[in-house]
């Protein structure tokens, strides 16, 4: 197997809405046994350095940053100035990724999330996006930290949605700091094989998230978890492998992300138990 890759969570497991100081959770990432922790970088805490450094050592944990654009900070939008205000935005992503220690940026940096626009043709979107990610890749180049495109499945976007794709699109970015993030929930349900669309990521592979093909916790359902594993080791992957799912669907975070259904019934023990599930499956050694 591998070197030992760093076993995380995405914050929003634990917190019910987007706006809470994600820094206050974090104590709960080492309660249930994971090295690291993954939280979303948003204008009203970009400048929060050194609380989230100072939580971060409190509790011994690593981390890595991710965020998304908006309908004012599109870089595919046909509007230099919104594409400008985009781009600004995901270099001060950046530069607070740097500061905190983050190795990516990962998330829904090439185009809103749910964005669909309406024009038959969508091709000068993918464009836009990707000239605009090869100026953000010089920048995240020059802070040491590299960005990654999550493969998002068809219904929450329409620029790329295989492993695949996503390698098209980077070709078209054409700037070594732009890799693709792997999500099995995403995965599920457009991928025709998971292993091999690892592969297919192969040394491009930045960022691999993990659930169960219904969003529930890794090692439910039918996920082949052994498969990626052996995927994982074929690339030589030394990045993070994460959980990430939104499992209320009483609160902000999971009616945000559709959870129409309670996906976890102990909140803390399945987080736990995920942690020990990743370690064994795919945390390499």
């Amino acid at each position: 197997m591998s070197a030992s890759r760093v076993v995380g969570i995405e914050i929003f497991y634990f917190m019910d809405r987007w706006a809470d100081d994600q820094a206050a959770y974090f104590h709960l990432v080492r309660q249930c046994g994971y090295d690291g922790v993954e939280m979303s970088l948003m204008p009203h805490n970009l400048d929060d350095h050194d609380n989230i450094r100072s939580q971060l050592a409190e509790n011994d944990l690593s981390i890595v940053c991710a965020t998304g654009l908006g309908a004012d900070t599109d870089i595919s939008h046909p509007d230099p100035a919104v594409q400008r205000a985009g781009i600004e935005y995901l270099k001060r992503c950046l530069d607070t990724a740097a500061k905190v220690g983050s190795p990516i940026l990962g998330g829904v940096t090439f185009a809103p999330w749910f964005g669909f626009p309406t024009e038959d043709d969508l091709e000068p979107y993918r464009e836009r996006s990707a000239v605009a990610l090869r100026e953000v890749a010089a920048a995240a180049d020059a802070v040491g930290v590299d960005v990654c495109v999550e493969v998002l499945n068809r219904f929450e976007t329409f620029m790329f949605n295989t492993a695949d794709q996503a390698n098209a699109f980077i070709d078209q970015v054409g700037h070594s700091s732009v890799k693709i993030e792997l999500d099995t929930f995403h995965m599920n349900m457009e991928e025709a094989n998971l292993p091999d669309a690892v592969r297919t990521a192969g040394r491009r592979l930045g960022y691999f998230q993990c659930a169960a093909g219904n969003r529930f916790m890794p090692g439910k359902g039918h996920v082949d978890w052994d498969g990626i594993a052996v995927a994982l080791d074929e690339i030589d992957y030394r990045g993070w492998v994460s959980v990430e799912t939104f499992p209320n669907p009483l609160v902000e975070t999971g009616r945000s992300t559709h959870a129409w259904r309670p996906l976890v019934s102990d909140l803390i023990g399945e987080a736990t138990e995920a942690a020990t599930f990743l370690r064994d499956r795919l945390g390499g050694e």
